[in-house]
């Protein structure tokens, strides 16, 4: 009956994996992302075109995760007179700042907005407020922080899960560790490939019901597997409601995470 039981629950979770064709539309891209650390109350970016006689003001939608800041800029609220193909020669552009205490402007290229600078997602660049400096691309440290802030709290979690459970032999934690970080690893993966640091500022949660969930399904039913195999300290059945329980605490957190903390 259990065994019955466990092959009916498996076989559910193999149809939710399975493809489904889906077709919808997506919102423009922007053709500028500028990432600021801790900004400020207040900060507005904007993007300043001028050629010849004519000059226009673009102002970046801003969202805040955690510590960073992302101001987007899309091609759609770009000035008529701007052309990605062919701009006029005489174009300038610039990135202006707006604080509650000081404003400044950076120079911007007008190939950053044609082409592709950044690491991440359509030109992504760093605004510096302090030095007053626009680099191109995401600090060396972002990801790897931002991983180890996802795995650790995973980890933790699932952890105090497995404690609970009665596990204590030192093999049973070496394979929890092994399986997991095997498991979170390839989660990790995913996210950075498909989704990249602005899949979780959409309010539809697309990057949560077509990368997050699908894949939190795939790992349970890897982790049941794995460890009824490889835990030999209680019976199978333990291994298996632990997985479960752990997992679904674990897709909680993770769907906090991508809520509230950046990717």
């Amino acid at each position: 009956m259990k065994k019955n039981a466990l092959v009916l629950f498996l076989s559910l979770l193999f149809c939710l994996l399975l493809p489904l064709p889906a077709s919808a539309n997506a919102a423009e891209p922007p053709r500028l992302s500028v990432m600021v650390l801790n900004p400020p109350e207040g900060l507005r970016l904007s993007l300043v075109f001028t050629s010849q006689d004519q000059e226009e003001s673009v102002e970046a939608n801003g969202t805040r995760l955690a510590w960073e800041g992302y101001y987007l800029f899309r091609p759609a609220s770009f000035p008529s007179f701007w052309d990605w193909e062919d701009s006029p020669q005489d174009m300038t552009i610039v990135l202006k700042a707006e604080t509650a205490e000081e404003s400044f402007s950076i120079p911007v290229d007008n190939e950053t907005l044609t082409t592709g600078t950044g690491s991440y997602y359509n030109n992504l660049c760093v605004l510096d407020l302090s030095a007053q400096t626009l680099t191109p691309g995401a600090p060396w440290w972002r990801k790897p922080v931002l991983i180890l802030l996802r795995v650790g709290l995973t980890l933790l979690l699932e952890g105090l899960v497995f404690l609970l459970f009665g596990y204590r032999q030192r093999r049973s934690w070496l394979v929890f560790l092994l399986v997991n970080l095997v498991t979170q690893g390839a989660v990790n993966a995913v996210l950075l490939g498909s989704v990249g640091p602005f899949g979780n500022l959409y309010p539809s949660g697309l990057a949560y019901l077509l990368v997050y969930v699908p894949m939190e399904l795939a790992v349970m039913v890897v982790e049941i597997a794995a460890f009824r195999k490889l835990l030999r300290e209680k019976q199978k059945l333990n291994a298996t409601v632990y997985a479960i329980v752990a997992n679904l605490l674990s897709w909680l957190l993770g769907g906090a995470m991508l809520t509230y903390l950046p990717l």
